[in-house]
């Protein structure tokens, strides 16, 4: 989807407070691209406010711009500025906020409903950090190196180290030119996807405790009372759907994680060229073909069998 560049740097240079958000329980793509475009608009002599609504995860702590992060909204601002959220609903700001100031929505999901006043979406971009990129290039906003280390952690992130199908030659051309420009990519790759704490280790372990198989599926689950046990405090699976989407023989991974509220968040990683997103999607859900996300209403138990029996219908049924 092309975007209106002039416009855009129009409603950059007129906004008195610019506020930059990404969506809940945040990756390392969402942080990435939140921090290196809050540092290069500060840099810009912006007045910027990076917003998450669940908080900066504690893993995501060493990067530059961390403690800038705020929870709430300020009192007021100017241009809203939405990094890889599919829709406006994730970033958990509520949906009166879309009938205040203009919205830019950047990202890269298949699925974006194009909620913003510019939409900037590329679903060939293998993270979104990739767009951000693109737009401070464009726009000539300034770049040091805690910008280049929030995008080459956010590129590192979402491609599990270049390891995802949907990485291009420009994602590694882009890498060697942050690499070229300083960033940190030994330390950065070392801190974002080998590091975690001891009690993220002790949730995996829960986790890997409840894994099952059925043929090419594998699933597990993570309850609350798995997160209270471990220690682990973030509303995630610390990764873990990564760690199994490494099986053999394994043509779709799903892992349920129960949250607080009575829902269940459920990820969803495919291989063979199996279209995850769409099966996302009938659940109220998106993300892309190989991985994909959605959050349901109901017990641990309710939600894992409806979305098992789902999963499996569409694999017997050979959609791709």
């Amino acid at each position: 989807m092309k975007t209106d560049f002039q416009e855009l740097n129009s409603l950059i240079n007129t906004a008195g407070t610019i506020v930059v958000v990404s969506h809940l329980r945040p990756d390392g793509d969402a942080v990435g691209s939140l921090l290196s475009l809050t540092l290069s608009l500060l840099a810009a002599g912006k007045k910027t406010f990076p917003v998450l609504v669940d908080g900066l995860p504690q893993r995501f702590s060493f990067l530059p711009g961390a403690d800038l992060v705020q929870k709430q909204l300020p009192a007021s601002w100017d241009l809203l500025i939405c990094v890889d959220c599919s829709d406006f609903e994730r970033t958990g700001l509520g949906n009166e906020v879309l009938q205040k100031n203009p919205i830019v929505n950047i990202d890269h999901h298949p699925t974006n409903t194009t909620f913003g006043n510019i939409n900037y979406i590329v679903p060939a971009a293998a993270a979104a950090v990739e767009i951000v990129y693109d737009v401070i290039r464009t726009l000539h906003l300034p770049e040091d190196l805690g910008v280049r280390n929030n995008l080459m952690a956010g590129l590192l992130a979402d491609t599990i180290g270049f390891r995802t199908s949907n990485v291009h030659a420009g994602s590694l051309r882009m890498a060697a030119d942050l690499l070229d420009q300083g960033a940190e990519l030994s330390k950065l790759y070392e801190q974002v996807l080998n590091q975690r704490t001891f009690a993220a280790a002790k949730y995996w372990g829960l986790g890997l405790e409840n894994i099952q198989q059925r043929g090419n599926l594998v699933w597990t689950s993570l309850s609350l009372t798995d997160m209270q046990a471990s220690g682990y405090r973030e509303h995630d699976d610390a990764d873990l759907i990564n760690f199994l989407s490494t099986i053999e023989d394994t043509m779709v991974t799903l892992l349920f994680i129960e949250q607080p509220g009575g829902k269940v968040k459920i990820s969803w990683r495919a291989r063979d060229g199996i279209d995850i997103a769409v099966l996302a999607e009938r659940f109220g859900g998106g993300g892309h073909k190989p991985a994909a996300g959605a959050m349901l209403e109901g017990s641990l138990p309710e939600v894992q069998e409806e979305v098992l029996s789902a999963t499996i219908a569409y694999m017997n049924a050979g959609r791709n």
